[in-house]
């Protein structure tokens, strides 16, 4: 049997899956799509990998019963399956586009894309507790190895399960107001800076595209020169030998940055406004169009990225309507 693909769901594509499940009329033309997803999951032909900015955008929903009902379909649907935040995979796509420049790194670091679990997503830093079966009451029937692998996986299922369904007043009882960073906000305030920019500067067309990628490179300098250190190279050095083309040509060569730099300066280009959910987007569909199958997202990123040519250079099907996924899994079946 072949690998099964690998799907990738924004937020508004999980929602139109949970309106399906809840019967809401919103959810009505979705109801195929949602068999689909259920019956290619049972059979083993697709996942549906969550990654940190679905946790992060579901555990602001304050409604507790909308809450619970989109984690458990998440958790249902995506089984654990997980992708690796877009910072843990940078330096392997660093060290790679090195290696492919200068022939060092002799072994590019290597990421596992993809998991199981809050554990995966975070590179170890949350992980579900290890229960102490031990002291379970000794009078209970649990002796055999397979048995108490079984215990453990239920249990880390549910505790797995608990921080899906948590929610802004979940996290205020530890300590952490989620509302209270405005990364969303200042993303927008940093973008629209480099706008601001771009137009008294005069640039559009290639110009811009170098000096969106310009701005990204001095965005991950502390990634690119911890990289360069481990090759006896220095972020000067780098920088000091490196052209407008090279500059281009080298960020292009990070597939998730590429991504990413395809969709900022069509945003520049578009003139349209940037909005606080923008930065989920520009975070995490990058790793799902690059290491995906299938992408559904809105349909302004469709097009910008189709027009990017990212659907032709990863090989990945971007899809804005949710109910085609009945099309998508059905070529698989």
């Amino acid at each position: 049997m072949s690998e099964p693909i690998k799907v990738y769901l924004d937020q508004a594509k999980w929602i139109d899956l949970l309106f399906a499940a809840t019967g809401h009329s919103r959810g009505e033309r979705y109801v195929d799509a949602l068999a689909a997803v259920r019956a290619a999951v049972a059979s083993g032909l697709a996942t549906f990998p969550l990654d940190m900015f679905r946790y992060q955008e579901t555990a602001k929903r304050g409604n507790d019963k909308s809450r619970v009902d989109l984690a458990d379909l998440m958790f249902d649907i995506s089984q654990k399956q997980t992708m690796a935040h877009p910072r843990q995979i940078l330096p392997m796509e660093i060290d790679e586009a090195l290696h492919r420049q200068f022939g060092r790194p002799g072994f590019p670091r290597q990421v596992k894309v993809f998991g199981v679990g809050i554990e995966h997503i975070t590179a170890g830093k949350v992980a579900p507790p290890t229960f102490d079966l031990s002291a379970l009451p000794s009078n209970t029937r649990i002796t055999t190895e397979a048995q108490k692998a079984e215990l453990q996986r239920i249990l880390q299922d549910f505790a797995e399960r608990a921080l899906a369904r948590s929610g802004p007043a979940d996290a205020r009882r530890v300590g952490f107001d989620p509302f209270a960073a405005d990364f969303g906000g200042d993303y927008v305030a940093h973008e629209n800076k480099i706008a601001d920019s771009l137009r008294g500067y005069g640039l559009a067309g290639d110009r811009l595209d170098i000096m969106v990628r310009a701005s990204d490179l001095g965005g991950i300098q502390t990634a690119v020169t911890e990289a360069l250190t481990r090759i006896g190279m220095t972020w000067e050095g780098f920088i000091a030998s490196a052209s407008e083309s090279f500059v281009r040509s080298f960020m292009d060569d990070l597939p998730t940055r590429h991504v990413t730099n395809v969709m900022r300066a069509a945003k520049f280009k578009s003139g349209q406004k940037w909005e606080p959910n923008d930065l989920n987007d520009i975070l995490g569909l990058p790793v799902g169009a690059v290491y995906c199958d299938v992408v559904v997202t809105e349909k302004q990123w469709v097009h910008h990225l189709r027009l990017g040519g990212i659907e032709k250079r990863h090989r990945t099907e971007l899809l804005s309507d949710t109910a085609k996924l009945v099309d998508v899994l059905g070529r698989v079946s």
